[in-house]
């Protein structure tokens, strides 16, 4: 005795409304559910906020615009940074301050990086001296001082191909690279450019 699977539409299951005509995808039916609830209410209040919201916008102004919000914003940050700069120390470039700045160790080790990065194509890692000077002898081109050093770094030596640093680099930036230079003196790498310039006994 064969026993025959009825052919007609199945049943919709417990809880859900009557299966869609023609909406069947491998095996899959779509129903005709209702949306949930809580879904139903947002979609209306988004519906009645939307209109309130354009009145407040552009009518009524007791909403600020993105235009509004940014130049406030901007407005914000630029008085954080003048309260800041109003009493935050400023950085010393005087001759006195940057000698003392290069006498501490840390001050030249912090300079290690920014060295590498701008000095070390042209006077060598070591400061041996490549296309430019030994920085390592007593003897300078443009001064040997803690301010020279500075300065040359900072405003450059556009003579001798040397570029000014001092629009990509902050003032501690170039100090600690000062500091690291100055820490080479006396290193005698092996290699080293013969000397140039006038020797500079201050330190």
């Amino acid at each position: 005795m064969s026993t025959q699977t009825p052919t007609g539409p199945k049943p919709a299951p417990e809880n859900q409304g009557p299966a869609i005509q023609g909406h069947k995808y491998d095996g899959i039916r779509e129903y005709d559910n209702p949306m949930p609830g809580w879904w139903v209410w947002l979609f209306i209040a988004c519906i009645v906020f939307s209109p309130i919201y354009i009145l407040a916008v552009h009518q009524f102004d007791f909403i600020n615009t993105y235009e509004e919000d940014l130049a406030q914003s901007q407005a914000d940050l630029n008085e954080i940074r003048e309260v800041y700069a109003a009493s935050a120390p400023s950085f010393q470039t005087d001759a006195r301050s940057l000698q003392d700045y290069a006498a501490d160790p840390l001050n030249a080790a912090a300079g290690a990086e920014t060295y590498a990065t701008i000095c070390a194509a042209c006077h060598g890692d070591v400061g041996q001296g490549l296309i430019g000077p030994n920085l390592t002898d007593e003897f300078w081109i443009n001064g040997g001082s803690e301010e020279d050093i500075y300065l040359n770094i900072a405003e450059g030596v556009p003579a001798n191909g040397m570029p000014a640093w001092n629009t990509s680099l902050s003032e501690v930036e170039m100090a600690s690279a000062m500091a690291f230079v100055v820490s080479l003196s006396g290193t005698n790498p092996p290699g080293a450019k013969e000397p140039q310039g006038e020797p500079y006994t201050g330190r």
